[in-house]
């Protein structure tokens, strides 16, 4: 059976028209709170209804509005913060190390949105066309050209996911709890920023809180919240080296509610403390600081 017939989604999504402008985020400014940024390269497609956006371009912040027939690229570390609106239905490609997670996120107008998602994973080939794409329109978003092309890769992209989707599905070479690890690992790399709790991140994934702790310590070899926490540390390390942040700024863009609470939990994991990290790792490109100025 191939992963498409597996399910009844996300080729239904997949027959609307070809992309024809990619927005492309950037990294150079400030991610402001509660923004989309993550270590893997991610492409968002508005399938209905407007998807509402703030990137950083240029130096620049701007706002922008997509529908059906255009998507938005990031790439490694580069940042977006949408704004969800009723009505809008979007597809998601998170491309992970180890899988591509699909999601289908709906925006329904009850009291305001609600937002319901529904996800998908394939494991990501280790070879074909896949990657070589990712690469290049990452290169191209790092060297600030090529928008012309953008499309063509992200419709070459599309065509290569789709036939990964009817390719009958390989016998698994890991059991179904470490795949089932391995999609959690995803969604909390990508949520980290949000309060999460073990008992939301069960019911995300149909599960009982139990259930979710046994996998992490059977299969992942740590507790559950050790993990978030190493993942929202490795993120403020980044802020750390990249960014002219404050500390409670930092600490509130990775999920902490105060900066004691964020230099403790970074001193305990690094040994060292997030100025002493800051200081040891100032990166040597510019930092731009909101207001668009540089500085070294």
């Amino acid at each position: 059976m191939s992963h498409l017939l597996a399910q009844d989604w996300p080729g239904k999504q997949f027959s609307h028209p070809r992309i024809k402008k990619v927005v492309v985020c950037g990294r150079l400014l400030h991610p402001p709170l509660y923004s989309h940024v993550v270590n893997f390269p991610r492409l968002e497609i508005p399938l209905r209804g407007c998807y509402e956006n703030k990137i950083e371009c240029g130096g620049q912040i701007l706002s922008v509005k997509l529908k059906p027939g255009s998507a938005l690229f990031a790439a490694p570390n580069c940042w977006n913060l949408p704004t969800w609106k009723p009505d809008l239905e979007l597809a998601s490609f998170l491309f992970g190390a180890k899988q591509i997670g699909i999601s289908v996120v709906r925006s329904q107008r009850q009291r305001g949105p609600q937002l319901t998602v529904k996800k998908f994973s394939i494991p990501t080939p280790h070879s074909g066309p896949v990657l070589p794409l990712l690469e290049a329109m990452s290169q191209l978003q790092t060297a600030g050209t090529g928008p012309e092309i953008f499309p063509d890769l992200a419709n070459a992209l599309l065509r290569c996911i789709r036939q990964l989707l009817r390719q009958p599905a390989l016998p698994a070479t890991t059991g179904r709890a470490q795949r089932l690890l391995e999609s959690i690992c995803v969604f909390l790399q990508s949520h980290y920023q949000y309060e999460i709790t073990r008992d939301l991140v069960a019911e995300q994934f149909g599960i009982t809180p139990n259930h979710l702790s046994r996998l992490f310590q059977s299969h992942g070899h740590m507790t559950f919240g050790n993990y978030l926490n190493h993942v929202r540390i490795d993120r403020a390390k980044h802020l750390l080296h990249n960014y002219n942040l404050k500390l409670d700024e930092i600490a509130a863009r990775c999920g902490y509610f105060d900066a004691p609470h964020f230099c403790h939990t970074f001193k305990r994991i690094t040994k060292q403390t997030p100025a002493k990290y800051r200081s040891d790792n100032r990166s040597y490109f510019p930092v731009i600081e909101a207001t668009g100025s540089k500085r070294r």
